[in-house]
């Protein structure tokens, strides 16, 4: 494995501290793992439907998904030797096996990385409760990075649950009033907010672009949608987001946190590809048809 292909974390390994104790008891440097940023893996729920004899319950893992649906974590860097011993960790090949995927970061760049799956032999069909102890393990390595955890929370109650958002964030031509906000407008199920979000805008002629960054704030409207696969089937194709192929899209469909008048909401956005020349941008963060 090169050391230059990043990993994606979404349970315990999350928390740096579980890291930590897991490479002591190995006689191993922690710093053979170094982390990179948060990320989503999009169109995946969580699951708990296998039993960790060391865990002494369930232990976690991502199945793919309807459209909506997104697992937040986080990418590292690992050496060699981070990852003999994530492999070891995970008990690859037996229990769990890498699989590469694609996620999606922060800053809303697409990016190659390889995860661990549990194979399907030890999957069970019923809810297997991981311990609170290791729940705890999770909520806590999410919340380190500032990430949520009600995917979390429902994926220990239900087998069947889903990693969903429901909300939209948009900026320009769906907003309401705006030429496009007939596609939206028949999905929208609930009061619309205003909210911002960290980033930049640029005027790209009849629409605008975003770019996520912390330097810049960009205005816009927040959207509950009930039949949240459907709108994104919509959205999706207005916007030109490519779920095969992430790069390939003019967007990319990337989950922001969003502020508003009452208090910090997950949605999806959209994320231009290729980032405009800098002479476009609205320094306001407003888009104004």
């Amino acid at each position: 494995m090169e050391d230059d292909v990043l990993y994606f974390g979404y349970g315990s390994n999350l928390n740096d501290g579980d890291w930590a104790a897991w490479c002591q008891a190995q006689k191993a440097d922690p710093v053979s793992r170094k982390g990179v940023g948060t990320a989503w893996l999009l169109d995946h729920s969580l699951r708990f439907h296998y039993h960790s004899t060391g865990r002494k319950g369930g232990a976690a893992d991502v199945v793919k998904d309807a459209r909506g649906t997104a697992v937040p974590g986080a990418v590292f860097s690992l050496s060699k030797d981070g990852w003999n011993l994530m492999d070891k960790k995970e008990g690859h090949p037996h229990h769990y096996k890498r699989v590469s995927v694609t996620v999606v970061t922060e800053d809303g760049c697409v990016a190659d990385a390889i995860t661990y799956t549990v194979v399907p032999k030890k999957r069970q069909t019923v809810l297997v409760p991981p311990t609170r102890r290791y729940a705890q393990l999770i909520s806590d390595g999410l919340g380190d990075r500032n990430l949520p955890i009600e995917h979390l929370n429902l994926a220990i109650q239900n087998i069947e649950s889903k990693s969903r958002l429901q909300h939209v964030f948009v900026y320009g031509t769906l907003m309401r009033g705006e030429s496009r906000w007939p596609q939206l407008e028949p999905w929208s199920s609930s009061p619309v907010q205003q909210g911002k979000i960290s980033g930049r805008l640029y005027n790209l002629g009849s629409f605008p672009g975003l770019r996520l960054d912390e330097h810049g704030t960009v205005h816009g409207e927040v959207h509950r949608c009930e039949d949240i696969e459907q709108a994104l089937e919509i959205l999706d194709r207005v916007e030109g987001h490519n779920a095969g192929s992430l790069r390939e899209g003019l967007y990319v469909r990337v989950p922001v946190s969003v502020r508003t008048s009452e208090g910090t909401v997950w949605a999806w956005t959209y994320v231009i590809n290729e980032a405009p020349h800098p002479s476009t941008r609205l320094q306001d963060g407003r888009w104004i048809s």
